[in-house]
């Protein structure tokens, strides 16, 4: 019996056991009511810190450029919904009765409910901010498709036609992997390339592309780096060039990609890399250019060559005449400019730098003078160049000033093919006095950016490959080289078979400067004897060894220094640089740079290394008007005071500060801060006594997350007056003490309590989600009220300020905002106009008004009130640029017909995009004053006649278009007419309409009437109605 009775007892007592836990558990949600509800909202502010958090770290990563990671946005959704879900539950709780019985007991059901609904909704919200640690927020997305090669210039000369086409066929022969573009230096080889890989990936021919630049020494693990980079691949450090190659190959048979490999000089083991396209490559391709016929055909295994020719006379004779214009036949230099031509020789580089040397040259003995200069040059031995290249850049380069021949020539100390910063050419030339009656950082810079724009337009600098930079041409180099040798300007050590050149010790005296690349720094002598350079370049692309510690002990007359890739510990000798004013640390692993404290002379210090914390010895700089720390990525201290003692400073650029709030700055014109959580105030004065910023001329400061204030307190008079440029970029403002408000204070110019920015020209504000005014304000959503003056402001860019209603207030101080030139707003979710009616008269030098996604606004120009005669009496707009885009509330550009009150003549370009809400576009008085406009350009909009029918009018309008070129209508589905009542259209200078999914019109009215010089028609219309009614004239 007890055998049977054991079992039964188990069971029996685990049910009980079950039953009780059970029964416990729900009593338990009854009994732990509140502290359920308490411990939801417990749970929901820790999840709401972390999903501010995350958020902020994704608002960094999308600055960055970056894209974000799809668990994480897939986190956000589900913290949004949960979110939700509990604000649902406490509304729902707040609204339960949790008694009954007139209040005397307790609705325990209600109790019951809630409580086990808080603690379930707890658990899920503790799961959701469990998994809220991500270790990437986001990622880079490669840029696909795109050359690098800049085709600006290309001509598609007959001569060029027939190759293009050639390589295009080439490209989509499966037998073919290889490719070559041979011809001589200056012919256009990379530009019709690129030219090539522009139609390539237009046409789809390949998944991926990348290109790489050789040169005459190539740096064969950056080619590999770059293609693998491309593909998404990443190598180990610890993996072997076996194992890259390797990797590298199996890679490519995987994509179908074009391989660019540009200016091959010597054969290249490409497949050692693991570059190689056979038969299972998958119909990838290479394309080669090289100066020489037989390096691409033996050594590089080409399957079909293309050479690139000389120009013929008549493509000669119109490049030639395309840069010079008109003047040769107006001035009867015709003959002459024949024979000119004839003497470049068909070669493209030779003819433009000729033409941009005499394009605005009147006189004829200038112009025979040049041709008998291109007839007495002797050529050179240059390896590859043309006997007539030389003497027409020698040319080009006799026609400049001094100081251009000499910028020309100091450029070409830059390493090949190097991509050269503008801001980083003038940094380096504030130690050499360069320029003749020209001493601070402020007036070197104007000059040099002077100087580089007529280099380019006498085309022996071309545009880099971003604003601001600027690049030289291989085949100019070596000229600009040639001529610095020859004229002992500058000695150029390309290679460790020029190092012969050290031991010529009478040849190094003549030089003032001297640029050594692609030479191991353990091949340089010990000391530098006989030798006293006014500035010196040393490159180590391999970071190979430290430059010699003794190098420059003899080298007493140094001013400017520039080393690249050093790796290890400065050289002690760098010390004896005692009248060195200008030292670049560019791309250097050094965490050690206190030595540079005791070069006392320096004016400009460029620092990009590794280092933690600026040493304090560079504040024994006082002599120094510019230091540049933007390269220092990991940086983390400045210490106090030690900025403030440099007395001369002009420029701080890029710093990433911890700390800035002493007196100082008295010299200080340009101040850049970015990327610091710890700045509350730029200048922190207590008592009103200190005089902040007597001459800074512009502040930029990004993405500042702690900052509070530009002054801490009321500044003595003088501070800020000379601030011509402000830029405010960030993630959000924290003000505490005055919120959601940027507060300036300057008591320079105060008038009734009205603060005037006199100087001040151009004005950025960004990313600004809690702004609500400029100055401080009652809560009114107005960004410029009548307590702020701005009487010479020329631009204002506006962007992502959400909380933004209106722009101006209705009263504002008189002659304020008159100069403005250009108007950007973008992203102001809440904006709702752009210009109200006080606005108008002020606009008379607008030339450009760019707004878009805004999803508020309903009006750009506001013509309507009581007084607005007077307000808008006769004012010409001077506006030639319009852009509108995505505002899907738009209802009106112009509010009414301006009529005689305002009139837009000068419109010389209009584009509107998405805009669904906008029914027409111009009113008629405006449309009729359009003599200027020249594109007219309109998408996606819910437009149904693009002029709007003036109001009792019967006569026939007519509209003319003088200088009308291209007319683009895309996507209208409303679009009916033109015009909805009678006119006429005159446009005789239209080249190119476009009309394009706009089903309820057709074209024209007439069989029989000409649209003059147009070159393209769309014909996806159903002929329903007119969208032209003209009448011939």
């Amino acid at each position: 019996m007890e055998i049977v009775t054991t079992p039964f007892q188990v069971i029996f007592e685990k049910i009980v056991d079950y039953t009780i836990g059970v029964v416990a558990r729900q009593m338990g949600y009854l009994i732990c009511y509140r502290s359920n509800v308490d411990n939801l909202k417990t749970q929901v502010n820790e999840l709401k810190d972390a999903r501010q958090s995350v958020e902020d770290k994704v608002k960094v990563a999308t600055n960055n450029v970056e894209e974000i990671e799809a668990n994480v946005l897939k986190w956000l959704t589900c913290v949004e919904e949960i979110t939700t879900e509990v604000h649902k539950f406490f509304e729902e709780e707040g609204q339960a009765k949790l008694k009954c019985c007139h209040d005397w007991c307790p609705n325990l059901k209600a109790r019951y409910q809630l409580s086990k609904r808080a603690y379930k909704m707890g658990l899920d919200v503790k799961k959701i901010q469990d998994k809220g640690i991500f270790p990437t927020i986001g990622h880079r997305v490669p840029i696909r498709g795109v050359t690098p090669i800049s085709t600006k210039g290309f001509e598609d000369f007959e001569s060029r036609k027939t190759i293009l086409e050639g390589i295009m066929k080439a490209l989509k022969d499966d037998n073919i992997h290889a490719i070559g573009v041979c011809g001589m230096g200056g012919l256009g080889k990379t530009m019709l390339v690129g030219k090539v890989a522009t139609q390539a990936m237009e046409e789809k021919l390949f998944e991926r592309m990348v290109t790489v630049v050789v040169s005459q020494t190539p740096n064969l693990k950056q080619i590999q780096k770059d293609i693998a980079k491309e593909l998404e691949l990443k190598f180990d450090d610890e993996d072997t060039n076996f194992e890259k190659a390797h990797l590298l190959r199996e890679r490519l048979k995987k994509v179908k990609i074009l391989v660019i490999v540009d200016d091959i000089w010597n054969k290249l083991d490409l497949e050692a890399l693991g570059i190689y396209f056979g038969d299972d490559q998958n119909g990838s391709k290479l394309l080669l250019t090289s100066r020489f016929r037989n390096v691409l055909e033996t050594d590089m295994d080409a399957q079909q060559l293309f050479d690139v020719g000389l120009l013929s006379k008549n493509e000669a004779e119109y490049l030639f005449a395309k840069i010079v214009g008109d003047l040769p036949e107006t001035l009867n230099l015709q003959p002459t400019m024949v024979e000119v031509v004839k003497e470049c020789a068909g070669l493209p580089i030779a003819i433009t730098a000729v033409a941009n040397a005499l394009k605005n040259q009147k006189n004829l003995n200038v112009w025979k003078d040049a041709l008998r200069e291109l007839k007495r040059a002797n050529p050179t031995q240059i390896k590859g160049m043309h006997e007539k290249v030389y003497p027409s850049i020698k040319l080009s380069y006799n026609f400049l000033t001094k100081e251009a021949q000499s910028l020309f020539l100091f450029c070409s100390s830059f390493e090949e093919d190097m991509n050269i910063e503008i801001a980083f050419l003038w940094r380096i030339l504030v130690g050499l006095e360069f320029f003749q009656d020209v001493y601070r950082v402020e007036e070197v810079r104007n000059r040099v950016h002077t100087l580089v724009e007529s280099l380019k337009a006498s085309g022996l600098l071309l545009d880099g490959n971003g604003s601001g930079t600027f690049k030289m041409h291989d085949i100019i180099r070596d000229v600009a080289i040639y001529i610095a040798d020859k004229e002992k300007k500058i000695l150029t050590i390309r290679t460790s078979d020029d190092l012969e050149k050290w031991s010529n010790k009478k040849l190094l005296k003549d030089f003032i400067g001297i640029s050594l690349s692609d030479v191991k720094f353990s091949e340089l002598p010990k000391k530098l004897d006989d030798a006293q350079p006014n500035f010196i370049f040393l490159y180590d692309k391999d970071n190979s060894s430290p430059i010699p510690n003794h190098f420059f002990e003899r080298v007493k007359e140094l001013r400017v220094l520039v080393l690249q890739g050093l790796c290890l510990p400065l050289p002690s000798s760098l010390s004896c640089l005692h009248n060195l004013q200008a030292l670049v640390l560019h791309r250097c692993e050094i965490e050690d740079v206190a030595i540079i404290g005791e070069l006392k002379k320096l004016k400009a210090l460029t620092i990009s290394t590794s280092i933690k914390k600026l040493p304090v010895e560079i504040g024994q700089l006082t002599h120094l008007q510019l230091l540049d720390l933007k390269g220092c990525n990991q940086l983390e201290v400045i210490p106090c005071n030690m900025l403030s003692n440099l007395k001369s400073l002009e420029r701080v650029l890029e710093v990433f500060f911890h700390e800035v709030d002493q007196e100082g700055f008295s010299q200080l014109k340009h101040l850049y801060v970015r990327n610091s959580v710890e700045i509350q105030y730029i200048i922190n004065s207590i008592g009103g006594q200190q005089v902040a910023f007597p001459i800074l001329e512009s502040i930029s400061l990004i993405n500042m997350s702690n900052l509070e204030k530009i002054c801490h307190d009321q500044l003595a008079m003088g501070s800020f007056r000379n601030l011509k440029n402000l830029e405010v970029v960030m993630n959000e403002i924290v003000a505490k003490e005055r919120e959601n408000e940027i507060d300036v204070n300057d008591n320079n110019n105060v008038m009734a309590d009205i603060i005037e920015f006199t100087q001040l020209r151009s004005l950025g504000l960004g990313t600004l989600p809690n702004l609500m005014g400029f100055h401080s304000d009652v809560d009114c959503h107005i960004l410029f009220n009548e307590k702020v003056a701005f009487p010479n402001l020329e631009k204002i860019t506006i962007n992502r300020i959400n909380n933004l209603k209106m722009m101006w207030h209705n009263q504002l101080v008189r002659d304020s905002f008159c100069k403005l030139q250009r108007l950007d707003v973008y992203n102001c979710e809440n904006l709702m106009n752009i210009f109200p009616p006080n606005m108008l008269r002020r606009l008379q030098n607008l030339e450009r008004l760019y707004i878009r996604n805004c999803n508020s606004v309903e009006e750009v120009f506001e013509i309507r009130g009581v007084n607005v005669n007077e307000i808008c009496d006769m004012v010409s707009i001077q506006l030639r640029n319009l852009y509108l885009s995505d505002l899907p509330k738009l209802k009106h550009v112009w509010s009414s017909d301006p009529q005689t009150m305002l009139t837009f003549q000068n419109l010389r370009e209009v584009q509107v995009s998405r805009c669904k809400s906008l029914k027409s576009l111009f009113p008629a008085s405006v449309a009729k004053s359009l003599e200027q406009l020249e594109e007219l350009y309109i998408k996606d909009c819910g437009l149904e006649e693009i002029v709007a029918m003036e109001e009792g009018l019967e006569t026939t309008t007519k509209f003319v278009f003088p200088r009308l070129i291209s007319l683009s209508l895309e996507m209208l589905p409303d679009l009916k007419c033109f015009y909805q009542g009678k006119h006429t259209l005159e446009w005789l200078s239209l080249k190119k309409l476009e009309i394009y999914k706009c089903d309820k019109v057709k074209i024209v009215a007439s069989n029989d009437l000409n649209f003059p010089n147009t070159n393209e028609l769309g014909h996806h219309l159903p002929i329903q109605q007119s969208l032209f009614l003209i009448e011939k004239v």
